[in-house]
C-alpha cells in the first residue's frame, strides 16, 4: 500500500461535490470500497479525515492509515488549486477514490462499476473550538 501518492498521478475536480481521484496501481485496502449510496452520490469513509492543502493532502484514517498526496510544485499551478480548495471549504470535504487506471473524467458511476475503486467522501478535518479561538501572537 503506498503512502505517498506524487502529483503526476492526481487529479482534482472542482463543483458542488468536489474530487480527488488518485492513480495507484498498489490498492489501498484500508479504504473502503467505492460505492455509491441510493442518490447516487458515493458513499461516506466513515472515520476517515481530509486535510487539505496548495503543497499536499493528508488523508488520515482508523488506525495508523496515514496517506500524502504531493499537490502543486509550481506557482502556476496556484490558481487551479486555490480553486479545488474553495470547492473543498464549501463542501465540508472531497470524494477521495484510488483507482488503479486513470479515467480521463471524474464519472462516479464508472469507478463504483468497475469495483476495484476505493474511497468515498471524506470530510475535511475540523479544528476544535480553543485551536481556532486562540489570539494569533504578533513578532515586533
Amino acid at each position: 500500500m503506498p503512502s505517498w501518492i506524487p502529483r503526476e498521478d492526481v487529479r482534482c475536480f472542482g463543483g458542488a461535490l468536489p474530487a480527488m481521484v488518485l492513480y495507484s496501481p498498489e490498492p489501498v485496502v484500508q479504504l473502503p470500497r467505492f460505492r455509491l449510496v441510493g442518490n447516487g452520490r458515493p458513499a461516506a469513509c466513515p472515520g476517515y479525515e481530509i486535510t487539505p492543502g496548495v503543497t499536499f493532502c493528508l488523508i488520515e484514517g482508523p488506525g495508523r492509515f496515514r496517506l500524502m498526496v504531493e499537490g502543486i510544485g509550481h506557482r502556476d499551478e496556484a490558481d487551479g488549486r486555490f480553486a479545488w480548495l474553495g470547492f473543498v471549504a464549501r463542501a465540508g470535504g472531497a470524494v477521495v477514490a484510488v483507482v488503479d487506471k486513470r479515467f480521463p473524467t471524474c464519472d462516479f458511476t464508472i469507478m463504483a462499476g468497475e469495483g476495484r475503486a476505493r474511497g468515498g467522501y471524506v470530510p475535511v478535518v475540523r479544528r476544535d473550538d480553543r485551536a481556532a479561538s486562540r489570539t494569533p501572537q504578533t513578532f515586533a
